[in-house]
C-alpha cells in the first residue's frame, strides 16, 4: 500500500481530519445536462457535443478546429483537496499543514495542481472518443497553470477545452491545449496550457515549420540563470513502486475518486507497449515540486502563488530521488529538477510566479 495512504489513515485517526463516509468529486455537467454524477475511477467524461452536427468519434486533426468541445464542470470538496495534498507530499511537518489537511480550518487552502488529474483526464477521454491523437504514442509535454482566482475549499469549476495548434516536430507531434476555467457564476478562476506530444510520428501540422501560428502568446520556457549557483536545492523522493499496480491496470478499482491517495494513478502513468516499465505520473512530481518550492519560499501560503511553467522532459521511475534545483529572482522561482541516480533533467527550464 502507498506510503500516503498509511499517512492519511493515521493522520484521521489522530486529528479527525476526515468525516466519516465516503466523498467523491462529482461531475455536474458534460454537455448532456446530467448532475451528481460521481467523477471517479469508473466514470468516462463525455466530450460529445449534442449541439453540433459532428460526432466526437469522426473528429480528426484536420477537422477539430470546427468542433466545439462541451464545457466539463466538477463539484468538489475539502475531502478531495486533502486527499491531493497528501499524495503529493504534504505532512504535519509542513508550515500551515492544517490549511491543507484540516477540513474544518478557516484559512482552508488547495494546491493549483488539485486541477492536473481532472484535465489529464479529459485529454485521455479525448484521445479515446476521436481521431486526433492516440494516446499509446503519447507524453506529457509542456505545463503552465496560472491562477486567476483561489480555489474555493467547496465549490464547482468548469473545464472549457481549446485545441490551440498541432505542430510538426520533426521527431513527433506537439498537440497545444488550453482549458479555460471558470466557478459556476462564469468568474474566470483559472488558465492552463497543456501540451501533449506523440512520439515518433510526423502527421497533419499547421504552417510555420514547428512553431505556433495560431496563437503566438504560449507562453515560452525560461532557463535558469546561467553560472550561478542554485539558492537552494530541494529533494524529494517518489512513492516505491507498487507490485498491485500491474493487478489495477488489468481490472481497475470501480468507484475509487480520481483523487483517492490508494488510486495508482495518482503515483504511476499508463504503461503500454512502448513504455512497459512502470513510471511516476508527470502531474504527481510536479505537484511535489511545487508544495516543495511553495513551502521554502512562500512558507507555505497557497495565496503567494500566481502561476506555473515546466517542461516534463525525462521520465521519473518510482522510488527514485530528484534534486529541485532553484534560483530566486524577485518574484520568479527558477527551477530545473534532476534525477539524483542518473543526473537526468526532468523538470527542464521552469518557474513558479510568487504574488
Amino acid at each position: 500500500m502507498f506510503r500516503f495512504f498509511k499517512q492519511a489513515a493515521s493522520m484521521k485517526a489522530k486529528n479527525s481530519l476526515f468525516p466519516p463516509g465516503k466523498r467523491f468529486a462529482s461531475i455536474i455537467s458534460d454537455g448532456r445536462g446530467k448532475c451528481g454524477e460521481k467523477f471517479d475511477t469508473s466514470y468516462k467524461v463525455c466530450l460529445e457535443n449534442e449541439k453540433s452536427n459532428q460526432k466526437v468519434k469522426d473528429v480528426t486533426m484536420e477537422n477539430v478546429r470546427g468542433y466545439e468541445f462541451p464545457k466539463v464542470c466538477l463539484r468538489y470538496g475539502r475531502e478531495d483537496a486533502i486527499q491531493h495534498a497528501l499524495a503529493v507530499g504534504i505532512d504535519e511537518s509542513y508550515p500551515n499543514w492544517a490549511h491543507y489537511l484540516d477540513q474544518g480550518n478557516k484559512s482552508f487552502q488547495i494546491l493549483p495542481t488539485f486541477l492536473l488529474p481532472v484535465a489529464n483526464q479529459i485529454l485521455l477521454e479525448l484521445s479515446w472518443q476521436s481521431q486526433i491523437m492516440p494516446n499509446e504514442r503519447t507524453v506529457h509535454g509542456e505545463i503552465y497553470i496560472k491562477m486567476l482566482q483561489p480555489l474555493k475549499p467547496d465549490g464547482e469549476i468548469c473545464f472549457e477545452l481549446e485545441l490551440v495548434d498541432i505542430l510538426d516536430k520533426g521527431k513527433g507531434t506537439n498537440f497545444c491545449y488550453n482549458f479555460h476555467g471558470t466557478d459556476a457564476t462564469g468568474c474566470k478562476i483559472f488558465f492552463i496550457e497543456y501540451q501533449i506530444y506523440e512520439i515518433g510520428a510526423r502527421r497533419y501540422s499547421s504552417p510555420g515549420a514547428g512553431m505556433s501560428t495560431h496563437q503566438s502568446n504560449i507562453v515560452p520556457l525560461v532557463s535558469p540563470p546561467q553560472g550561478r549557483e542554485p539558492d537552494v536545492v530541494l529533494p524529494f523522493t517518489a512513492v516505491p513502486f507498487d507490485p498491485k499496480y500491474f493487478e489495477t491496470v488489468k481490472s481497475p478499482p470501480k468507484d475509487m475518486s480520481l483523487f483517492a491517495t490508494n488510486y495508482h494513478k495518482q503515483y504511476y502513468a499508463i504503461t503500454d507497449k512502448l513504455r512497459p516499465e512502470p513510471r511516476c505520473h508527470g502531474r504527481y512530481y510536479l505537484g511535489a515540486v511545487v508544495q516543495n518550492i511553495l513551502k521554502y519560499f512562500g512558507e507555505g501560503d497557497v495565496s503567494k502563488f500566481k502561476s506555473v511553467k515546466t517542461r516534463l522532459s525525462y521520465p521519473v521511475s518510482p522510488g527514485e530521488t530528484i534534486l529541485t534545483k532553484a534560483w530566486h529572482l524577485g518574484e520568479r522561482i527558477h527551477f530545473e529538477t534532476f534525477s539524483k541516480n542518473n543526473g537526468k533533467c526532468v523538470l527542464k527550464a521552469s518557474y513558479i510566479d510568487l504574488a
